[in-house]
Order: C-alpha cells, then structure tokens, then sequence
C-alpha cells in the first residue's frame, strides 16, 4: 500500500465506509476507490472491510490496524515534506523571525525595510503572534529567531538571548482621567477603573495579573487585544486604562491620551532569542549578527 493509496484508506474511513462521499471528498472516481479495495484485498489477502448486502459496513480487526498504520505514516509523510519545503528555504536563504506586532512596528520596522533593500538575495519571512505562540514555534523548529518580552523562560543551554530594548509598562489614558493629575501612578491606584491590555496570549497579560495581585489592586483586567491602537482607543471617551509598553507613546498622533509612568513599574525587555546550534549557514549568521549591529550601535 503507497502513500496514495493510504489516504484513499483514510477517506473511506472519514466517510463512514460511503465509497460515493469519499470518492468526492479525494476527487477520484467511485470504481477507482472499490478497484483499490479489490486489489488490495487480493494481492495482499488480507480483508480491510465487513460488508452486507455487498456494501461496506466497517472495518475487519485487520483492516483497523493497518488504518492506524495508515494514519501514523500519512501523518509522518505530511510532517517529512514540511521539513523538506523548511529545510529547502533554508538553503535559498530564507530566515523566519517570529515577534509580537508590536515589537515589530516599535523595534524592526526601519531594520527590515532597510535590510532588504540592501539584501535582496536574502528572504525574511515575518511571523507575528503573542510570545507564548512564538516559543512552541521555535521549540518546534518552525522559526529560526523569536523577538519576545522577557522573562523568555527558554533554556540558555539551549537558546542564546540577547537584549534588544530596555523599557517599562505605563499607563494610557485621557487627559481628562482623574489619575492624569497624578505624576507617578500607584498600582493600588487603578482600583476603581477598567484595565485593558494584551491578550493572553502574550506575556504582558500575565506580567499584569501578577503586578496587580502583588500590589494587592482590586483592579482587573476587563478587555484584552493583540492590537495596541485599538486598547489606545478604549481609553478615549471612557476611563479604561491602557497598560502597554512606553515605545507606544512615540508612535500616538492624538493628542487625547496621555502616558503615565508607574511606581515600581513592570520592565518591558524585549530580547532576541535564536536555538544553539553548533554551526550557523552563512546566511543565518549574517542576519544575526545584522540585528544585534543595529541595536547595539551608539546613539548619538
């Protein structure tokens, strides 16, 4: 039985043994699908299915092993060629980097427009997702860098980390806020008032919930987002308050919220983490070392 013919196996099975849905499911012919059990059953003599009435009504004893082979090896075969397509990009100079939207816009937006200019041969392919997406992609060996939040929690013998933007988390509101007046805001403070912030997904909820608990707040987080702009927004015409990170406050064009730092504030570190490997392609060792230039130059 070839690859082919399993997943033929597979798609009658799905089907409830009904060879019509299954044959239009795989885009093959009926006769196709019952020549395949003939011939199999034949050459192989070995009995996939118990019939009635010359219908298919279920599979034999043998005939669930050999769909649970079946099953385990197509799943095999799929995860084979995504390695390959991975593998093959490698090699044509393909890098994923993996970090949150806002990372992206706040940290890496001039790099890479710059990068790629300069770089044509060289393909960045971005995945934006919340941090904790990012780790299971890069311990699944889906990506070749993640630009994350800390604490990363990756293990160093086995991730490098390198520290890209040192920052804090601050407070967003409209001016009009009775904490607006105020110029270090307490935790203890947002108490009365609706918090918005990332989603869990991303580790600024969690870094949140235990400032609060911490701090003892009666505050909670009562809205959550992958967009930052739109947590922004929320605080316009009400009294949420946005708790995001400071680079934000660069890229507001209104003038109706306003930014407040916090007393003993939550650091905002974003850190560049790649897997250890004993030898780096020369690609991947050019886009490292292009990254930690950028953001390790002197300003002056």
């Amino acid at each position: 039985m070839d690859i082919t013919q399993m997943h033929y196996l597979i798609a009658i099975v799905e089907s409830g043994c009904n060879l019509s849905a299954a044959a239009k499911k795989i885009h093959i012919s009926q006769s196709a699908l019952s020549q395949f059990i003939t011939n199999f059953e034949r050459d192989e003599e070995v009995a996939l299915f118990v019939r009635k009435n010359g219908r298919l009504e279920e599979l034999t004893p043998s005939g669930k092993r050999i769909y649970e082979y079946a099953l385990n090896i197509v799943r095999l075969h799929e995860e084979m060629e995504e390695m390959v397509r991975k593998e093959a990009s490698k090699q044509k100079g393909t890098i994923r980097i993996g970090m949150p939207s806002l990372v992206l816009t706040v940290l890496f937006s001039h790099f890479f427009s710059k990068f790629i200019v300069e770089n044509p041969d060289i393909k960045i392919e971005i995945v934006e997702e919340g941090s904790n997406e990012l780790k299971r992609m890069l311990y699944e060996k889906d990506l070749d860098y993640v630009a994350i939040v800390a604490p990363t929690e990756l293990d160093p013998k086995s991730y490098e980390e390198h520290v890209i933007q040192i920052d804090e988390y601050t407070a967003f509101m409209r001016p009009e806020h009775a904490l607006a007046e105020k110029e270090i805001v307490r935790w203890e403070e947002l108490a009365p008032y609706q918090i918005g912030t990332f989603r869990e997904s991303f580790v600024t909820y969690r870094l949140v919930n235990e400032k609060l608990k911490e701090k003892n707040s009666k505050a909670k987080v009562t809205l959550t987002a992958a967009s930052w702009d739109f947590l922004v927004e929320t605080t316009n015409e009400s009294d949420f308050v946005s708790i995001l990170p400071a680079p934000i406050q660069r890229y507001l064009h209104q003038s109706d919220v306003i930014m407040k730092h916090f007393e003993d504030p939550i650091p905002f570190n974003v850190l560049l983490c790649r897997p250890r490997k004993e030898k780096y392609s020369t690609v991947e060792s050019f886009v490292h070392e292009s990254m930690l230039n950028y953001f390790y130059q002197p300003v002056d």
